[in-house]
């Protein structure tokens, strides 16, 4: 559960969540959390049959939910909504930005910060903190405890580096970014040659080019282009532990799970979901909107609006026929060896 410092109204609520309330709210709300855990200042949610019963047996202040649980919740205070769960999303939104609001912009003493960077507004750099050369932060910029930003790397405004993320040199970073612990952009893409026996290292001299509003969860990693560039597109979220390699280009608002791997020169469009572990070879088109199922192996082209999963990836509908049958494969090689040895039998004959 968390709390906030600031209580909220009523008038407020109907306002930021776009709802209308029905029933007496309590006299303070300032929390928000699940149903088992929440008290009278508490907020809740419930979009979902599933989970109707949790929330009738909780203690929440108020729930926030449709039209459609009207009548299974009876003196109850209700904020009625289209979107329950995007509606408190907002509001939590809103409360951390009341709380962010008094937040100091200060450069730690620890910090090693070259005497050319340049600063186009406040900024935030938190201790041990290494700055290169060249380096352009723009306003509102949020740098973690212990991160690294090499020489000529640029951070739009707005944007926050949780502790120990690692940019490498002449990387550009977005407006409004997050980068979460753990991060690493610019590392050199993985290139080598067999030369007479010998694995030759292929120099990585491009970058990675990062749009605005870009997530990027812990411990993933954004390999720099071997001479161009490895590009984000605009709101697209990368989740924990991917690894997107050289010279990729990823277009705006797409979505990659945990453990997603994408292979040197793909390209994946604009709202594209691949889900968690999924695998893609080297020098492969994913087209625009196209969903790739849960530790698929794709190693072919996708059309656009392609639906596809498996391993190897297959369109969608003909991977399900696929499984319907492998589940019958035992009986029907039994069937097969029964055949093959009548076959046998009536050839002797």
């Amino acid at each position: 559960m968390k709390r906030f410092n600031t209580p909220i109204n009523s008038e407020l609520l109907t306002q930021i969540c776009q709802g209308e309330l029905k029933g007496k709210i309590p006299s303070v709300l300032c929390k928000v959390g699940e149903p088992e855990e929440a008290d009278e200042q508490t907020i809740i949610f419930l979009e979902q049959e599933k989970l109707l019963e949790k929330v009738k047996a909780s203690s929440a202040g108020l729930i926030i939910t449709t039209e459609k649980f009207i009548s299974e919740l009876p003196e109850r205070a209700l904020l009625l909504v289209q979107k329950p769960y995007y509606s408190l999303m907002r509001l939590i939104s809103w409360w951390l930005e009341q709380e962010n609001k008094d937040f100091i912009y200060a450069i730690q003493p620890t910090a090693i910060v070259a005497e050319d960077v340049r600063f186009e507004g406040e900024v935030a750099i938190g201790s041990n903190v290494v700055i290169g050369s060249g380096c352009i932060l723009g306003k509102g910029v949020i740098i973690g405890e212990g991160c690294s930003l090499g020489k000529n790397v640029s951070v739009g405004a707005g944007t926050k580096l949780y502790p120990n993320v690692c940019v490498y040199d002449d990387c550009v970073i977005g407006r409004n970014c997050i980068l979460h612990s753990g991060v690493i952009i610019g590392a050199d893409g993985f290139g080598f040659m067999l030369i007479e026996g010998i694995q030759q290292k292929i120099p990585q001299v491009g970058n990675v080019v990062i749009g605005d509003g870009v997530e990027i969860g812990a411990n993933s990693c954004i390999d720099r282009a071997t001479l161009g560039s490895t590009i984000i597109g605009n709101g697209t979220k990368i989740d924990n532990l991917v690894q997107v390699g050289h010279n990729c280009i990823i277009g705006e608002h797409s979505i990659l799970c945990a453990q997603v791997g994408l292979a040197g020169s793909t390209v994946v469009g604009d709202y594209v979901y691949l889900a968690g572990q999924v695998g893609i070879a080297d020098h492969l088109q994913i087209g625009n909107r196209a969903m790739v199922g849960a530790q698929s192996g794709v190693s072919t082209n996708i059309p656009d609006d392609g639906r596809y999963f498996g391993y190897p990836a297959l369109e969608a509908n003909l991977t399900k026929r696929i499984m319907a049958v492998q589940k019958n494969l035992p009986e029907m090689y039994h069937f097969y060896l029964k055949a093959k040895k009548q076959e046998t039998e009536n050839g002797e004959k």
